[in-house]
């Protein structure tokens, strides 16, 4: 069960990004080096991995990229929640469900209250409960968004390679979210961000957007829904590394996190985005680099 703080509070660290390969480059290295550090001391009530957690690249070895991930992972004591991007299965070395079934190594893996399996890709509600564990008080959604559409449709979408199409949130699981939803206030996690970031990146609050948004170039429809929800909704993706701004629009947050690994273009100092959701406040959220977080613990 996750439960906020006796003060209300309850705080996510957001990781996406990691890119490990094996055999490991030096770039590899330091983000097992940087990140083991960081779960060491951070201060978190939940993980969450929002995909491209490796590189299935040449001769990279995705089971012995993710086996180290998880043993990374398991140096500390937070639960975790973990989704998969586009790199994370490519070329078909390794399949969802096997990463899924890897992650049985994960000590502290967390599973929704209510989950969907579709076409390999596993989506969960989670529902975070006051301190005493009674009543709750807010909803988690992580979407495996997928990777690529098949050739055929990119060859019909866009004048570009297969492997720039990226796949969109299938029928199945907008409707499942409908039909599982609390009218609480919810917050979204996936790995590819949604069309509508198109729009967001018009209405920036905080950070920047350096780079295209790299959505998927299908609307799955999930934005209309968030649209007509009477309490706050806020979604955050990876995938983009030079990314990473917090915006609004029609109502609804569309937010990026911070890349965290090394070894994968991207300017920015690499770390994480700190997500606070409280029992009475509306929701907060900051980047936090890997020094930032040894110097709060220093």
């Amino acid at each position: 069960m996750l439960r906020c703080r006796s003060d209300g509070r309850f705080m996510i660290a957001h990781f996406t990004d990691l890119h490990i390969g094996y055999p490991n480059n030096e770039a590899d290295k330091r983000t097992i080096q940087e990140l083991t550090a960081c779960l060491k001391t951070l201060d978190a009530d939940l993980l969450i991995f929002t995909g491209d957690q490796i590189w299935c690249y040449g001769e990279n070895d995705p089971y012995q990229g993710f086996q180290q991930v998880i043993d990374c992972i398991n140096q500390c004591e937070i639960p975790v929640v973990i989704t998969y991007g586009n790199h994370d299965s490519e070329h078909g070395k390794i399949l969802r469900e096997e990463l899924r079934s890897m992650e049985q190594g994960l000590k502290n893996r967390v599973f929704g209250e209510q989950q969907l399996v579709t076409k390999e890709r596993l989506s969960e509600i989670f529902y975070i409960y006051e301190a005493t564990g009674q009543r709750i008080v807010k909803q988690l959604v992580v979407f495996d968004s997928g990777d690529y559409v098949s050739e055929k449709m990119a060859q019909q979408l866009i004048d570009k390679q297969t492997d720039n199409c990226y796949a969109y949130l299938y029928p199945e699981q907008v409707r499942w979210f409908e039909e599982c939803q609390l009218p609480l206030e919810t917050t979204i996690f996936l790995h590819i961000p949604l069309i509508e970031y198109q729009q967001a990146k018009n209405f920036i609050r905080t950070g920047q957007c350096l780079e295209p948004i790299c959505s998927s170039e299908i609307n799955s429809g999930l934005f209309s829904v968030l649209v007509e929800q009477e309490q706050a909704v806020n979604v955050f993706c990876g995938h983009d590394h030079d990314n990473d701004f917090t915006a609004e629009w029609l109502g609804v947050g569309l937010h990026y996190g911070r890349i965290s690994g090394y070894n994968v273009y991207g300017q920015f100092a690499r770390g994480y985005r700190q997500v606070v959701l409280s029992e009475d406040e509306p929701l907060t959220t900051r980047i936090m680099s890997y020094e930032q977080t040894r110097e709060i613990k220093s």
